[in-house]
């Protein structure tokens, strides 16, 4: 019999899909095309509103990001290893693993080129991107499918193993399909990033921080990459 903990679980990660679906129509059939906005631009406002909408939550039970492991004390040295151990994961499984798994899928890289590119020789824009790879990237985005869905994901399956997979792999597909905007291929290419780092914020005890950190760096790496391309 589901409990009220369950519950107030599943209601939580409705609201906050509900956040990310009214943003995402908000952006794409309003706020975009009234800008003049490529179709193929990132929809920063759906993970800062997830967040945003998260926070409150946790605010309303008395909590804050520091119950999904925000504040967790990790010695300097211990940080460092987790953050390069981590980005390494994700470089590997982006190289070996992600190109077969999206052959197989039939998800073919877009032949579109990507709506980031205008950044190439552009500082000014390239130091507002790595601005937005930290912030929103880098912290929010932890926070929300990292931290908040992947707990409370797994609170609604009760907590255990069974119910941290749950949560591990149901964060992974909406931030898999939160990437559809740059196509099929970055859906499984985000998706195995989330899988891993899923899979690297429980084997280091519920610690955000690492992840924030390499998925920052992440970011940054693409952006200084296609600014100097």
């Amino acid at each position: 019999m589901p409990t009220d903990q369950n519950r107030t679980a599943a209601f939580e990660v409705c609201a906050v899909i509900l956040a990310i679906v009214l943003a995402w129509l908000v952006t794409r059939w309003g706020l975009y095309p009234l800008l003049g906005v490529a179709d193929n631009a990132p929809l920063i406002l759906r993970p800062v509103s997830g967040f945003f909408v998260a926070w409150y939550l946790l605010h309303r039970r008395g909590l804050g990001w520091w119950s999904m492991g925000l504040n967790r004390n990790i010695a300097w040295w211990q940080l460092i290893v987790a953050v390069a151990l981590l980005y390494l994961a994700i470089m590997a499984a982006s190289r070996w693993l992600v190109p077969p798994l999206s052959e197989l899928l039939d998800m073919p890289t877009p032949s579109r080129p990507g709506f980031i590119l205008y950044i190439r020789g552009n500082l000014l824009a390239t130091l507002g991107w790595l601005g937005v790879g930290w912030v929103v990237g880098g912290f929010m985005e932890e926070c929300l499918f990292r931290g908040f869905l992947l707990n409370r994901v797994a609170e609604i399956f009760g907590g255990r193993t069974l119910g941290l997979a749950v949560g591990v792999v149901t964060q992974a597909c909406l931030f898999g399909l939160l990437h559809y905007y740059s196509g099929a291929y970055a859906v499984v290419s985000a998706g195995t990033f989330a899988i891993v780092s899923g899979a690297c914020y429980l084997l280091i005890g519920r610690r955000l921080w690492p992840l924030v950190l390499a998925h920052g760096i992440w970011n940054s790496v693409a952006i200084w990459n296609v600014y100097r391309s």
